[in-house]
């Protein structure tokens, strides 16, 4: 319809509707079962540009290039400095002023992009997703 935008990878749905609003539903970090798409109250304010979905997690990318996430969070995924799901919604605050403007999320991986061709990683490497390299 192009009145959604529509992101699904395994077993979680996000969207983000013309006015910037977030929805989604599926499998969520607690393990409920959302049916019927539910509004990401937390990001309302905020006008999102993209929003993705990995296996178990979710990333939105604001107009000024702020990253925000939640979801599960087993490898680091959320680009946080633990290891904690985040049912509600985290703003990854050391991206702030690097301007995103892309991501890509795989299972346990999320990768960045910014305006300028610099990308960054987080989440698990464990086949070389990431781009760590082996020593």
């Amino acid at each position: 319809m192009g009145f959604w935008r529509e992101q699904r990878l395994k077993n979680e749905y996000a969207k983000r509707n013309i006015t910037g609003r977030v929805y989604v539903w599926g499998e969520q970090a607690d393990g409920r079962c959302v049916h019927h798409p539910q509004l990401v109250e937390e990001l309302n304010a905020i006008p999102i540009n993209r929003v993705l979905a990995g296996a178990r997690h979710c990333v939105a990318i604001s107009a000024s290039g702020a990253v925000f996430t939640w979801g599960q969070n087993n490898s680091g995924e959320l680009g946080m400095d633990d290891l904690k799901p985040q049912t509600s919604v985290h703003h990854v605050h050391q991206m702030d002023g690097l301007g995103v403007v892309e991501a890509a999320c795989g299972d346990t991986h999320t990768i960045l992009l910014t305006h300028c061709g610099r990308t960054f990683s987080f989440g698990s490497d464990a086949l070389g997703q990431c781009g760590f390299g082996k020593k």
